[in-house]
């Protein structure tokens, strides 16, 4: 595997574990957003999103107002629902961040800078 396939892995792995973590017998009706997710994020090695690179244009974002769209009783509990997962997996993988810096952190050393004058 090249690099760049490890890192795609290691990026929707974590995601999913997020998802997998939070509602274990749903996770499996989330998987699109993962897959959004994915396309739609600024990659480094890119300076743009999957999707902006092979479209030429950003991705439309899903912010659907809800009392323009016909009322739809399901179409707000999934949305509802959306909103929910997005701000657990959030909390999830800010923690998983937090987790990998410290991990970094064990094997660097403070140092200070010695002014001579």
């Amino acid at each position: 595997m090249d690099g760049q396939t490890e890192r795609v892995n290691q990026c929707v792995e974590t995601f999913l574990r997020c998802f997998v973590h939070t509602c274990p017998a749903q996770w499996s009706r989330w998987l699109s957003l993962n897959e959004f997710w994915y396309n739609t994020s600024t990659h480094s090695a890119l300076g743009r999103s999957p999707f902006e690179v092979l479209y030429g244009f950003p991705p439309r974002l899903l912010s659907v107002n809800l009392d323009e769209v016909a009322p739809v009783p399901e179409l707000h509990k999934w949305m509802a629902d959306r909103e929910l997962m997005h701000n657990v997996v959030k909390q999830h993988l800010l923690r998983a961040q937090a987790h990998m810096k410290r991990q970094a952190d064990k094997g660097r050393s403070e140092r200070q800078s010695v002014l001579c004058g």
